[in-house]
């Protein structure tokens, strides 16, 4: 039985800055397994121009003035269709196809969500550091590196760590948990030392990065110790002191959870 589940991210739109992105056309062609359906808000109201992907492999289509799309030329195997559109909570559905099979879903935007107000950045102003305004008002100075949710989309990761394959500094490595195999993150060169924050607060046994991307938001990354902002510095400084592998890099992982404003 199909299990759909509704993947809670906040609406970061207008304050991110994200335009949509274009997609491919709601009918496609092609051979293999098919998904098709229609998206709608909890009004029953159908969506379109939602942008809709299919993981693994990343497969898209943009629903049409009736909701409707055609996911085609698709592996037998096991899916997770994500419907998304600004100003929307995400929706999503698992799905397992056959070789050449056929299965129609409904994605259901369950509530629109509010939007980041338009952040002005001053030179006085101090960037927020537990809120996503924050890293919208930090991803416009010259340090660090910024994915917001669909950068991440985009890079079609499998763990979280795959993100950290193409920035300066970090490697990917693969390491047996007592819950399996994983990737982690870590620096370069072997000495180094990361330090991570959870939606501005360090990461503990009770908040833990995230291991798969869905769960992201956004993450700001910062290399070297001299890039991290005035409100993280305090966070380069290894536990313990200053030790042989120097100050640490700081990341910093924005989640499902996390506000879109301080208090």
């Amino acid at each position: 039985m199909n299990a759909k589940h509704a993947i809670v991210r906040l609406g970061l739109a207008v304050g991110l800055g994200i335009a949509a992105a274009p997609g491919a056309p709601a009918q496609q062609t092609g051979a293999g397994a098919t998904i098709t359906g229609v998206v709608r808000d909890s009004a029953s109201v159908p969506v379109p121009g939602a942008d809709v992907i299919a993981r693994p492999g990343g497969r898209r289509a943009r629903s049409d003035s009736a909701g409707r799309f055609v996911l085609s030329g698709l592996d037998g195997g096991k899916y997770t269709v994500v419907a998304r559109k600004l100003g929307y909570a995400p929706a999503s559905w698992d799905v397992e196809l056959s070789k050449s099979g056929h299965i129609e879903i409904q994605l259901v935007f369950e509530r629109r969500l509010p939007t980041l107000d338009t952040v002005i950045v001053t030179a006085d102003r101090k960037c927020s550091a537990f809120s996503l305004d924050g890293f919208v008002c930090r991803r416009h100075g010259r340090y660090g590196v910024f994915l917001d949710y669909t950068d991440i989309d985009d890079k079609e990761p499998i763990y979280t760590a795959d993100l950290f394959r193409d920035i300066r500094g970090f490697r990917v490595e693969d390491r047996n948990t007592r819950f399996g195999p994983t990737r982690v993150v870590a620096p370069t060169p072997t000495w180094g030392c990361i330090t991570s924050l959870i939606d501005g607060y360090p990461a503990s046994p009770a908040r833990r990065i995230p291991e798969l991307p869905y769960d992201l938001l956004a993450i700001e990354v910062y290399a070297r110790a001299d890039s991290v902002p005035e409100e993280y510095q305090r966070y380069t400084w290894p536990a313990g002191g200053i030790v042989r592998s120097g100050r640490c890099s700081v990341i910093v992982y924005w989640t499902l959870l996390a506000r879109t404003k301080p208090r």
